[in-house]
């Protein structure tokens, strides 16, 4: 099973995401999940060293993380602002309905 995690709430919790994460990655039938963080998400996660820092811990083979560039550039943020585990993506609505499209299940925080 694959999912698709959109965050777009700027004042998202840290605890919240990461417990998703460590939740839907002990199924066993989970083979990746996909976070796309957009709208002013962007700016608590480019901004909260917390956040970072817990992302960067709960990674593995199967979570990738995805940034908006629209949201970057809405919000006047560079390239260099993303940490290197982030992918950069043009539209981060955009990424979320390809992975839809592909069959990853589809959870709003």
């Amino acid at each position: 099973m694959k999912y698709a995690i959109q965050v777009t709430n700027g004042t998202i919790m840290p605890g919240l995401l990461m417990n998703v994460i460590k939740n839907i990655s002990a199924i066993d039938e989970t083979e990746e999940i996909n976070v796309v963080i957009f709208g002013p998400a962007v700016v608590s996660l480019l901004h909260h060293s917390m956040l970072k820092e817990q992302l960067r811990a709960v990674l593995t083979d199967k979570v990738n993380i995805f940034v908006c560039r629209n949201a970057m550039n809405m919000f006047g943020l560079k390239d260099e602002d993303v940490p290197d585990y982030v992918k950069v993506v043009p539209a981060g609505v955009e990424k979320v309905a390809k992975l839809s499209k592909e069959g990853s299940a589809y959870i709003v925080l």
